[in-house]
């Protein structure tokens, strides 16, 4: 967008759509929005969903006019998980999906909130989507009443989506009290399990679905501007930007420290990496992570302070820096192993 006054008085990047990061998912619930309103926000929205079943009560020609809409601002449109499980509880799924491309929805979502669909099953409702020309992206929530469950059940779930070749997955982690209502403890977010299903899969390959802005917040400073989030109510589209380019109090300059605090998402996610693909050279360990340099190598600097078996290959001969300093870290330029050194099963930060 030209003619802005950001662009006379600020340098702020952010990478123009079709994003592969930095994605953002809006809400609309269906309440008036204004054309100059949507027309300004409309290059910070990648796709837009319709929240639960709200589809099926609203007028076709209404709904196919904001469909419409979206679609000439450059904007996809994505259905609410609630239509599919609504859809396979009343064995309509093939005709809820022939309804929703007719209407132009271009990804269907897929959640199990109110119950298990099972894998054969999901595999099924795939194959129609994609006869039907869509997309399809999953969702998978965790909530704090759950805690007495395995995190490993989260983890399967995430891992099945991915095995099911879905781009991304959106994940939505809530804490509850004991009414059930979400409560705002450190922005709202269970920061414990959101920091284990960061480190194992990635935040580049994850949705982070955050409904109020301090949720937002936090997770601007935990993974940077290009972190992917869902559930931005529409008319929030501005306020996230300008969190997103380090434009509001709590993000201004995004000063959360570059340095990796113990076991962080970056640090936890960079040493899967390395362990799946060592040897890897530090460009494509910044590439695969999607994480900035500096936060690569503040990851890099804890794991090799936190006393695992790191060797960094300049050229020859292997160099070997255990308990090194960060500057001897950066220095490192080209490759990334894991050492032969036995003790590295036991050194290993992360379960």
């Amino acid at each position: 967008m030209s003619g802005r006054l950001l662009d006379e008085l600020i340098t702020a990047t952010r990478s123009s759509k079709p994003r592969v990061t930095g994605l953002t998912i809006a809400s609309d619930s269906f309440s008036p929005i204004e054309d100059e309103v949507l027309e300004q926000t409309a290059e910070y929205i990648d796709f837009v969903k319709f929240g639960l079943s709200t589809p099926l009560l609203i007028e076709k020609s209404k709904l196919l006019e904001r469909v419409s809409r979206y679609h000439d601002l450059g904007i996809s449109v994505v259905s609410g998980g609630t239509l599919i499980e609504i859809a396979v509880q009343r064995g309509i799924t093939l005709q809820m999906l022939e309804r929703l491309r007719a209407l132009g929805f271009d990804m269907i979502e897929i959640s199990e909130s109110a119950g298990v669909i099972p894998l054969e099953r999901k595999g099924q409702i795939l194959d129609e989507i994609s006869k039907l020309s869509m997309d399809y992206i999953f969702e998978v929530t965790w909530k704090d009443s759950e805690r007495a469950k395995s995190p490993a059940s989260m983890f399967s779930k995430v891992q099945e989506a991915f095995d099911l070749k879905s781009d991304k997955v959106i994940v939505e982690l809530r804490e509850e009290d004991t009414s059930g209502r979400p409560y705002t403890a450190r922005e709202g977010m269970p920061w414990d399990m959101l920091n284990e299903i960061a480190g194992r899969f990635g935040p580049p390959n994850l949705i982070f679905k955050a409904t109020q802005t301090s949720q937002r917040t936090g997770l601007i400073l935990e993974f940077g501007p290009a972190v992917n989030l869902a559930g931005v109510p529409v008319n929030e589209i501005l306020t996230l930007e300008m969190q997103r380019l380090g434009l509001t109090p709590e993000t201004l300059g995004l000063s959360r420290p570059v340095e990796d605090d113990a076991g962080s998402p970056a640090s936890k996610f960079v040493y899967h990496l390395i362990k799946a693909e060592h040897p890897i050279d530090q460009t494509t360990l910044i590439l695969r992570s999607g994480l900035p340099k500096r936060t690569v190598q503040g990851a890099l600097s804890y794991l090799v302070n936190k006393g695992l078996y790191l060797l960094f290959v300049e050229s020859t001969p292997v160099h070997s820096l255990i308990h090194s300093s960060p500057s001897q870290t950066q220095r490192a330029q080209n490759y990334v192993r894991l050492s032969s050194d036995p003790a590295i099963s036991s050194r290993s930060f992360i379960s």
